[in-house]
């Protein structure tokens, strides 16, 4: 799994120790992403970083301001080896 991937396995776990299986529900709501967490595997179909603002956005868009926190919170320490270029604004 790339980093992207383990950025995304990160926020929907975050997102499940609070809101439970609606995380994941959510997470395969967001166009382009393809999440089976059973098996670890995430697939994109676009740009990476555009889908996990989408996610962050899903949950956001549910839970409002705290939810992106969390996100924030879940994935510091992946981030932290990413370029800014790299990375999804939300997480910046």
């Amino acid at each position: 799994m790339d980093i992207y991937g383990k950025i995304v396995e990160k926020i929907i776990r975050a997102q499940e120790g609070i809101i439970g299986p609606i995380a994941l529900e959510q997470a395969r709501k967001v166009p382009g992403l393809k999440v089976d967490l059973s098996k670890n595997d995430i697939k994109f179909d676009g740009k990476q970083k555009e889908i996990i603002e989408k996610l962050i956005e899903q949950y956001k868009g549910l839970f409002g301001p705290a939810s992106v926190e969390m996100c924030r919170d879940a994935v510091k320490g992946i981030v932290s080896e990413m370029k800014a270029d790299d990375l999804p604004s939300s997480l910046k």
